[in-house]
């Protein structure tokens, strides 16, 4: 899990960094198609079928629209309108919605360690986002709008996710849902984004490649492989942790300003998710102790 916060985190700078190159629903189609197309690729190479069972589409075409659709849509257009700091943060909010949905629709319990993290890390996560929501315009907040929108169709897609029995069928599922999910993607780029061109270089190659295939095909499989093991909400407020490197990553790349308010936030939310980390371990110990 912190693999995979740690390159999330990276992605969002990515994204800030390629839209330079290409307009946002233009680049998040191409992230999304060269993902499922790579993901086919391994299938093939493994002679596993590359067509999932029936049973498996309404769930793919779910994760199709809520995971890659919306969430790709909305990450790749906040950036462009705030701050990456901003925009990691909000965009990283699916552990509040996570824990809520995964509580309604599949049961999974709100232990006192996912509550202090989850609080802990609300109020990290506010004390980052202050000091830019602060002194946002309207086109600023517009971005966090849409940052936000991203964690909600983020968190339904978990939760998805965690419903379908995966099993062998993962990287199909992951492969068809971003291939199914880039439609409506580069259909709207034709609408709204004609006339724009990609800078296709190679510093604009790099950044989709990274995208496409280490910060979607790669961790999109490790994440739904993840799900088959533990609770969706325990995960996902790992989640969390990602503004806290998205922040220091866009002080580093962007130059963007770090605060001490932002610097205690990113704290609070690393005290929560080690609590959170304390409570998984000494649950897994437990089995064995009483089985001793």
């Amino acid at each position: 899990m912190l693999g995979i916060v740690l390159v999330y985190a990276l992605c969002f700078a990515a994204i800030k960094a390629g839209l330079q190159f290409a307009p946002p629903l233009t680049f998040a189609g191409l992230r999304a198609l060269i993902a499922g197309v790579a993901l086919l690729g391994v299938l093939r190479l493994r002679g596993e079928p590359l067509l999932p069972a029936r049973a498996l589409w309404p769930g793919i075409l779910a994760l199709a629209f809520t995971a890659t659709t919306l969430t790709f849509g909305a990450m790749f257009l906040s950036p462009g309108r705030t701050g990456a700091g901003i925009a990691s943060v909000l965009g990283n909010m699916q552990a509040l919605f996570t824990v809520a949905l995964a509580a309604v629709f599949i049961g999974e319990a709100l232990t006192r360690g996912k509550a202090i993290a989850l609080v802990l890390g609300l109020l990290g996560v506010t004390l980052i986002a202050y000091p830019a929501i602060a002194t946002a315009d309207a086109y600023s907040i517009s971005g966090a709008a849409l940052a936000l929108g991203a964690s909600g169709s983020a968190a339904v897609s978990n939760v998805v996710a965690k419903r379908m029995n995966l099993k062998s069928a993962l990287l199909g599922v992951a492969a068809w849902q971003l291939l199914v999910g880039s439609v409506p993607l580069f259909a709207l780029a034709a609408w709204t984004e004609r006339g724009a061109n990609i800078v296709l270089n190679f510093e604009f190659t790099v950044l989709l490649l990274f995208l496409a295939l280490a910060g979607t095909a790669l961790l999109n499989t490790a994440w739904y492989w993840l799900l088959q093991f533990d609770d969706v909400s325990r995960l996902s407020l790992f989640f969390m942790l990602t503004p806290a490197f998205g922040l220091f990553l866009a002080a580093l790349i962007f130059g963007e300003t770090i605060g001490r308010v932002e610097i205690a936030g990113a704290g609070i939310i690393v005290i929560g998710i080690g609590i959170l980390s304390h409570e998984a371990a000494k649950s897994q110990r437990t089995p064995l102790s009483s089985t001793s």
